[in-house]
């Protein structure tokens, strides 16, 4: 199914908030004893202040279906930091796509990766070449290595080249 994305807008709070909400809700009862509707709101609040121009709609024929929010980090990492899909359009590969997208786009860099220990998308993430690399008290940490080392081989390897070195 093909997509397409878009900048956030300030029409979209509500629909990330409840796609949000829908994602995340039993996780968070699950690591914090509650969904707090008051509490939640305020910190979905201070994330869209902080963190709305990173994050895309995901929409199919113009209708949003889902979001993701991205991350560069200061030391050249990149960070998926939400991808959210709505449940009707989970399970068609739509996600999966969406995030070899990104893995291909972020070639180059290295790509991290955290989701609720109850959250059954590891195997997903190890399909998709990520690795475990941590974890928090509520939280599993994966990254992928960047193509980088292939870049710099492949440049070493051309100048030991120039300069008539083999192997």
């Amino acid at each position: 199914m093909e997509y397409s994305l878009r900048s956030y807008n300030d029409s979209d709070y509500d629909f990330i908030y409840q796609t949000k909400k829908n994602a995340y809700k039993d996780y968070v009862i699950a690591n914090y004893g509650e969904w707090n509707e008051d509490i939640q709101r305020q910190y979905f609040s201070d994330f869209i202040d902080k963190s709305k121009q990173n994050i895309k709609i995901i929409t199919i024929k113009d209708k949003s279906i889902g979001f993701y929010q991205d991350k560069n980090l200061k030391n050249g990492d990149y960070e998926i930091v939400n991808i959210c899909i709505i449940p009707e359009y989970q399970g068609q590969g739509i996600g999966t796509q969406i995030l070899k997208d990104i893995i291909t786009e972020h070639a180059d860099q290295n790509i991290k990766i955290q989701y609720f220990k109850q959250n059954p998308v590891d195997k997903l993430y190890e399909r998709l070449g990520f690795k475990p690399n941590g974890e928090t008290k509520t939280h599993f940490q994966m990254t992928m290595a960047g193509h980088i080392d292939t870049i710099d081989n492949t440049i070493n390897i051309k100048q030991r080249f120039r300069k008539g070195q083999r192997s």
